[in-house]
């Protein structure tokens, strides 16, 4: 496993500005992915920036009629909330789908945010 500098942020503002001054560092919210590639060298980030703490864990309608999704919120949690259920049945269908036997939905984990970083 490679050397790395760890910090928990304390707001959003904090981790907007520690991920800006660090382009090496990675966000990590409680998932064990990351920690899994790094002990693979296949990630090598230079900061871990902790940001299982903020308040990112809301499902809310947006005045446009929207959704927006926290970063934060356990898959569990979405496939199961009666806006998404109801709007975007695809997308609670394919969350529960894509459940793995290491992730099941009883851990809450992953996050919504991890299944979309994955996709970037």
């Amino acid at each position: 496993m490679i050397n790395f500098q760890y910090s928990r942020v304390a707001d959003v503002a904090d981790a907007v500005r520690q991920i800006a001054a660090d382009p090496e560092a990675k966000f990590i919210a409680g998932g064990t992915n990351l920690i899994d590639l790094m002990k693979e060298d296949v990630e090598r980030p230079s900061r871990l920036i902790d940001i299982s703490r903020l308040p990112l864990k809301s499902v809310e309608e947006t005045a446009d009629g929207g959704v927006r999704i926290g970063a934060l919120v356990p898959n569990s949690d979405l496939a199961y909330q009666p806006l998404i259920a109801e709007r975007y049945p695809m997308l609670a269908s394919a969350i529960l789908a894509g459940a793995s036997a290491q992730h099941g939905l009883d851990r809450r984990q992953p996050s919504a945010a991890h299944a979309l970083l994955l996709l970037l």
